[in-house]
């Protein structure tokens, strides 16, 4: 029995709840004008930063797809295989930016809500927080295991050897080979991951201690006043670096695993068959 149509329903069906959370968290109240001003302010923020960050990201993930390419072909004497290796490094370069932006953005959006929701009792604000969280986790899973799904499909993997084949003919069909091509995937995921996580870490560490040392010290601002522009800068900070940079770590921790365990299955395969 083929187990892949469970992994594409389930992937499917997460992605489908992902998206009426994300509709029932942007419905909700956005509060007073005030709130939507320091919401915009920061959501502008978290958008700027974002688009350089991905930039940079996408010129480097190019570079670093054709070295791959061309050291993966030559050292396996195979052209075909180091292109399909770039191909899935791309790829799941490319899933990992797209969970963490969905996962800032609809934390951006789920602060105001959450905000405005506490004005009226705390279950209100518990629960839009948690929906605008599960969000980002089932989009997480839904696009890893989707993404390796697509590239398991797409590089032929289903093209097992006949029944009673040798473990040397099975050795070199597409179930034994792919596994190893689609290992990009995973690498994609991790090159976007490492450079999200960092620079949304040193962003947010940079503007937590300015906001702390002009603020608090120096003119006497409490912590969290929107008067001081740090603050805002702050904010942002938390947003692509604990919610952009996390949920581009947590899609590349999915997805290695994922591959991983296929890489370990490839052993008994070969044996058994």
């Amino acid at each position: 029995m083929e187990f892949w149509p469970v992994v594409l329903l389930a992937g499917i069906i997460a992605v489908l709840f992902a998206a009426w959370l994300a509709r029932d968290v942007l419905s909700q109240d956005t509060g007073t004008k005030a709130m939507q001003e320091v919401a915009a302010l920061i959501f502008e923020g978290a958008m700027a930063f974002l688009n350089r960050q991905y930039r940079t990201i996408s010129l480097l993930a190019l570079v670093a797809a054709l070295i791959i390419g061309v050291l993966i072909g030559g050292l396996a004497n195979d052209p075909a295989h180091g292109i399909r290796t770039a191909v899935a490094f791309l790829v799941g370069a490319f899933c990992s930016g797209l969970a963490g932006f969905i996962g800032m953005y609809i934390a951006v959006q789920a602060n105001l809500r959450t905000a405005a929701a506490a004005q009226r009792s705390v279950k209100d604000a518990i629960n839009v927080s948690l929906r605008g969280g599960a969000v980002s986790g089932f989009l997480v899973v839904a696009l890893s295991l989707l993404g390796v799904l697509g590239m398991y499909t797409l590089f032929g993997g289903f093209n097992a050897a006949a029944a009673g084949a040798t473990a040397a003919a099975r050795l070199t069909d597409g179930v034994a080979s792919v596994p190893f091509e689609i290992v990009g995937f995973g690498f994609g995921a991790s090159f976007v991951a490492l450079f999200a996580q960092l620079g949304g870490g040193i962003y947010t560490k940079a503007a937590d201690v300015g906001a702390d040392l002009v603020g608090k010290i120096e003119a006497g601002i409490p912590e969290d006043d929107p008067r001081n522009a740090a603050v805002i800068a702050d904010l942002v900070g938390d947003n692509v670096g604990d919610c952009a940079g996390r949920g581009a770590d947590l899609f590349e921790s999915t997805a290695a695993e994922n591959i991983g365990a296929m890489i370990l299955g490839v052993a008994l395969y070969v044996v058994t068959g």
